[in-house]
């Protein structure tokens, strides 16, 4: 009977945690959730353009409808896209969307899923990877998520088939940590797990191991975390595990964030604006706060004084987005009970890895190292399937800038301390603390 007792226990939790939602409008849902039924939009394709495409596999495709979706993409670069500027800027293509169109399709009988992914991908590739541009084809999706996601109003972040990232897009990094004490009772260092990005659910010895070693370092007066072997994936288990726990206060501030006049854009916003705060779990959050303001007014409005002049103009509207993070307590809690927590930054970290880079900043971590790779996206993200082929794109849709204007696409998170000449980020931050005990 305790059993029965303690397994209905969650359940009740979901009935209260529901019950107290609802303050929410029910028009706005139900206006949202009339936006994207099971259809793909074909809008500034000339055929059909008010005809909605259902989602259906299709075993024999054409020339023509390998042609008809790239036609379809590039529409919707051109009207949702905020990032030509950053990307003319820092791969120095000029008119970057007009030479993705000039690259195109070969003109041949030959086309299939397999060339057209990888024209498609080497046109992404030659953006830079700035704002997760990428193609997947359809059976690389979790059967669930097609059907049931791509019709939801709420952008959401896609689940691979099995849970975790495919081999294709897995870290080749062996799942084990290299984690070590470099001065007993003064200095450790953590190399954070790799099993932490790569899964939205950390497998239990990695966890196990990592938690070990914390309760062996706890109250070391130096503790060095490692992020720099890490690219993108999953971040809430890094925040779980080493920014929450060693926290006092809650963690906030605000990003400022643009889109283009694209309906596809100003839907993602409406649809993250109007939706309840959703994520993994309530340590961490990333919401937008405001609704839309004409992007000059904004940008003004807010002294984004360093802000691209052709981006702004390019630009429609701007918003605010809060980012929260609050304090683990209880007996959840693995503090490191550290006076100094140093995070290890480079060029290798992206998306997720960057990101955390610079929430931990905001944390009061001190990052050494270098610039990490400017590729941090995480807002907007937005997926669609192709009317014919059913490839899945990926893209983020939001603009965001830093406090004076500079978009982080092209300005890359920065250590407080960069490596000193000769030497790498562990040997950089090993010596300032040398420094610091003469």
């Amino acid at each position: 009977m305790r059993k029965i007792r303690l397994l209905l226990m969650p359940l009740l939790v979901l009935a209260i945690l529901a019950a107290c939602n609802d303050d929410v409008e029910p028009e706005d849902w139900e206006i949202e959730f009339e936006v994207e039924q099971n259809y793909v939009e074909t809008e500034g394709i000339e055929d059909n353009v008010d005809t909605p495409i259902p989602i259906t596999q299709t075993n024999q495709l054409t020339p023509e409808d390998f042609w008809y979706d790239f036609e379809f993409l590039t529409q919707i670069l051109e009207d949702n896209f905020p990032f030509f500027g950053v990307i003319e800027r820092r791969t120095g293509i000029s008119n970057p969307l007009e030479t993705f169109r000039n690259h195109g399709l070969p003109y041949a009988d030959s086309l299939n899923r397999l060339n057209f992914q990888s024209r498609i991908r080497t046109g992404f590739n030659m953006f830079g990877g700035i704002a997760h541009l990428d193609l997947d084809p359809p059976w690389h999706w979790n059967p669930h998520w097609r059907t049931h996601t791509l019709s939801s109003p709420l952008p959401h972040m896609p689940y691979y088939a099995g849970g975790t990232l495919p081999m294709s897009r897995a870290f080749n990094v062996p799942l084990r940590t290299s984690s070590r004490i470099i001065e007993e009772g003064k200095i450790a260092l953590i190399m954070t797990p790799p099993e932490f990005f790569n899964n939205e659910r950390v497998p239990p010895r990695a966890m196990q191991e990592t938690q070990d070693f914390i309760r062996e370092i706890q109250g070391y007066e130096h503790v060095i975390i490692d992020l720099r072997h890490i690219g993108g994936g999953f971040l809430t288990n890094f925040i779980n595990n080493f920014i929450s726990p060693n926290i006092s206060e809650p963690v906030s501030f605000y990003e400022f964030a643009f889109i283009t006049d694209g309906e596809r854009a100003q839907r993602t916003h409406s649809n993250l604006y109007f939706a309840r705060p959703r994520t993994i779990d309530l340590l961490f959050l990333r919401n937008v706060t405001t609704p839309l303001v004409p992007a000059e007014l904004f940008a003004e409005q807010h002294n984004l004084i360093n802000m691209d002049t052709d981006d702004l103009e390019n630009l429609a509207y701007g918003f605010l987005l809060e980012t929260f993070i609050q304090p683990l307590s209880g007996s959840l809690r693995l503090p490191l009970l550290a006076d100094n927590i140093w995070l290890l930054i480079g060029p290798g970290n992206w998306s997720a890895a960057e990101f955390v880079g610079r929430l931990a900043k905001e944390a009061g971590f001190t990052l050494v190292g270098q610039q990490a790779s400017g590729r941090i996206g995480l807002a907007g993200r937005n997926h669609f399937p192709l009317p014919r082929t059913e490839h899945i794109v990926g893209m983020d849709l939001f603009y965001i800038t830093d406090e004076t204007g500079r978009a982080m696409e092209e300005f890359p998170v920065e250590p407080h301390y960069f490596n000193r000449p000769g030497m790498d980020a562990l040997e950089t931050v090993l010596a300032i603390i040398a420094e610091r005990s003469e």
